[in-house]
């Protein structure tokens, strides 16, 4: 609808113009140069015929439309017509869709008529100048404009589209060099990718054969401890002569609890080396291309990390449970030697199991009394004290203390035979133990804490003073100043 309305403005605007210069060149209404100032004529050309010529006489406008009929009366007579033409010299549709141009033409019309009718005064002459040739150029005007007007008007979107398609059409070998360079790059990725799932493809297989051999190995756990145990309780109530086939049978036992999580784990390390090798291999083999899949938006696929996760975990599942197997087999072993030993000196007669006492009894007293007397010692001596802060410390100190302290109710039982050698060198520690735990330790430790603050206080007096001192050597400086 506003196109519509454009067009019709147009012309109307159109043929009020042209209405308006035939007008004024039948009335005699426009005077000369009204259009177009004196001092600057416009351009275009006046022509003239004599009517009994067939020579028509044009000269620039510049030179008047005097300069046109005096040709044309030297070369003929009486009446002579004269017309106008534009800045073009011809009628074209440039000048009839140009306004100002139009307006330039209808000056020089305006000039050859008013030169006909004031200069010449001749109403031959400008009744055939006003029915003649420069009626044919103003009706051919008027249908040049109605002809434009009438066209169909332009389509921006049309256009826009033409230029978009002339410009893909300048630019379409680049772009099918780039796209067939983007496909081609797609190409060797999507290979990549081929070649790594090929690879992958025979490990996928052995890590399930893997996981599921891990949850056969997994489910044995509960019969193991049960057979461990089963065994204990075998080596707990068998004589002398029965240790033997018990030591063998957990021995067995032990060796069988490792061999199948000994083969698993080997199994995984191999298949984990091989994993880790093949991320290594795509990794190598995608890097260059990453660019190209950002720039799709693509992500490189994790192809090994959550298998060399799980294989992980089979891995410290299967050394742990070995492990503790070997702790549970070793610590029955341990047991069947000394149920050995004891029923080795049951059979004794009893002077030797009596000397047997003694000696161990011995032993153990003589191991007491060389802790007891190390422990006095080192009671004895002051706590060291704290190179930076010049203090006791006085931690380990403490602990020693109560570990003596605790002693006190061993070495006054009535059964401390063996430990007398050891108590004899404590029980003069105990009331001075318990004494220095009650008050000695601390009065020490509220005399470090008071000589803490003390020494925190004396910094922070000595940097006020210093920060004083620092004040009033500024201020001397500037009442100097």
């Amino acid at each position: 609808m506003r196109g519509g309305g454009n067009e019709h403005e147009k012309e109307r605007e159109a043929k009020a113009i042209l209405l308006a210069a035939v007008a004024a060149v039948a009335l005699g209404a426009a005077g000369s140069g009204c259009l177009w100032g004196r001092e600057e004529h416009a351009p275009g050309r006046f022509c003239a015929q004599s009517n009994t010529s067939i020579v028509e006489h044009c000269v620039d406008a510049s030179e008047g439309p005097g300069s046109a009929w005096s040709k044309a009366e030297e070369d003929g007579e009486l009446p002579i017509q004269m017309w106008a033409f534009g800045p073009n010299g011809v009628m074209s549709d440039e000048l009839a869709a140009n306004e100002a141009e139009l307006r330039a033409w209808f000056d020089n019309i305006d000039r050859a008529v008013a030169y006909v009718r004031d200069e010449e005064k001749n109403a031959e002459s400008l009744r055939a100048t006003l029915h003649g040739r420069l009626l044919g150029l103003l009706l051919n005007s008027r249908l040049r404009q109605e002809a434009i007007l009438e066209e169909e008007p332009v389509r921006a979107a049309d256009n826009f589209r033409q230029a978009m398609t002339d410009k893909a059409s300048a630019e379409e070998e680049p772009l099918v060099a780039a796209l067939a360079a983007d496909k081609q790059a797609m190409a060797v990725v999507q290979a990549i990718f081929e070649q790594a799932r090929s690879d992958a493809a025979p490990l996928r297989s052995r890590y399930a054969g893997v996981a599921a051999r891990f949850a056969v190995y997994r489910a044995t756990e509960a019969a193991e401890t049960a057979a461990y145990a089963a065994l204990s309780e075998q080596a707990s109530r068998s004589s002398i002569d029965g240790l033997d086939g018990a030591e063998q049978a957990v021995l067995a036992a032990a060796r069988e609890a490792s061999r199948a999580p000994n083969e698993l784990a080997e199994e995984i390390m191999t298949l984990s080396a091989e994993l880790q090798a093949l991320a290594v291999s795509f990794e190598e083999a995608i890097t260059p291309h990453k660019e190209v899949l950002a720039t799709h938006g693509a992500v490189v696929p994790d192809m090994t990390s959550g298998a060399l996760r799980s294989l992980s975990a089979m891995l410290g599942y299967a050394q742990r449970r070995v492990a503790r197997s070997d702790a549970t087999a070793t610590a029955l072993i341990g047991g069947i030697a000394l149920r050995w030993q004891a029923l080795g000196v049951l059979e004794r007669d009893e002077g030797a199991r009596e000397g047997i006492a003694r000696s161990r009894i011995e032993r153990a007293s003589e191991v007491f009394g060389e802790g007891a007397r190390g422990w006095v010692e080192a009671l004895s001596a002051a706590p060291p004290v704290s190179e930076k802060l010049g203090l006791p410390l006085l931690a380990e100190r403490c602990g020693e203390l109560v570990a003596l302290v605790q002693m006190r109710p061993l070495c006054e039982a009535a059964g401390a035979s063996w430990r007398e050698t050891g108590c004899a060198a404590l029980r003069g520690r105990f009331d001075a133990a318990e004494a220095e735990l009650r008050t000695g330790l601390p009065r020490k430790i509220a005399a470090g804490l008071a000589a803490l603050r003390e020494k925190g206080m004396a910094r922070g007096r000595a940097r006020r003073r210093a920060g004083e001192a620092g004040r009033g050597r500024r201020e001397g400086r500037r009442d100097r100043v």
